[in-house]
């Protein structure tokens, strides 16, 4: 078994790796942000700590957690957000550890988009995905309809590349075509 960490900023491409990884080389995808957000269903461990801490304010009329408004909170609240973290993170890491543990594939690949995390040692490299800042904004523009104001606040709001390049063992470029990419992908698994 192979477990590769993946990362990289919003519009770089990730997803496009984690595609040709999945469909190419069969590998098993779990996305960070997934778990976070499978964790904050109804009566889920994440829920139930968050819905304690914060209080139930934050739950629509169905008792489904309202995300606009705990995003509204915690953006505003750094205190809430430290909860929420503190409350999230060690659960993600803990259920991507049992996802690998229970799993057969001979590759799986763990993403995720927050770099200042504390991230997990379950994988034996970590792949970064860089594009340039303009192609990062144009793909946000063409894929989510951001505007290009929206798409540097979030640009400027994560982790600078070089931290990203500290952490990480491999480098896939993604400002060419989906044929680099997959050169670049088959030239690293072969090692």
């Amino acid at each position: 078994m192979r477990v590769i960490g993946l990362t990289g900023g919003v519009g770089a491409g990730k997803s496009l790796v984690l595609s040709i990884l999945k469909e190419e080389y069969g590998a098993e995808v779990i996305k960070a942000d997934e778990v976070a957000h499978e964790l904050m269903e109804p009566e889920e461990e994440g829920y139930l700590a968050v819905t304690e801490a914060l209080g139930e304010g934050l739950l629509k009329p169905d008792g489904t957690i309202d995300r606009k408004a705990l995003a509204a909170r915690i953006f505003q609240d750094d205190n809430a957000r430290k909860t929420v973290d503190g409350i999230i993170h060690p659960l993600v890491w803990k259920t991507i550890r049992n996802k690998i543990s229970a799993s057969q594939a001979g590759l799986i690949v763990v993403e995720f988009a927050i770099m200042n995390e504390k991230t997990d040692d379950s994988w034996e490299e970590m792949w970064y995905v860089r594009a340039s800042k303009e192609n990062r904004i144009r793909r946000l523009a063409e894929n989510r309809g951001y505007t290009r104001e929206h798409s540097e606040r979030i640009i400027a709001s994560q982790a600078p590349e070089s931290e990203y390049l500290n952490r990480c063992t491999r480098v896939i470029e993604n400002n060419g075509s989906m044929e680099d990419v997959k050169d670049q992908l088959a030239e690293i698994l072969k090692s």
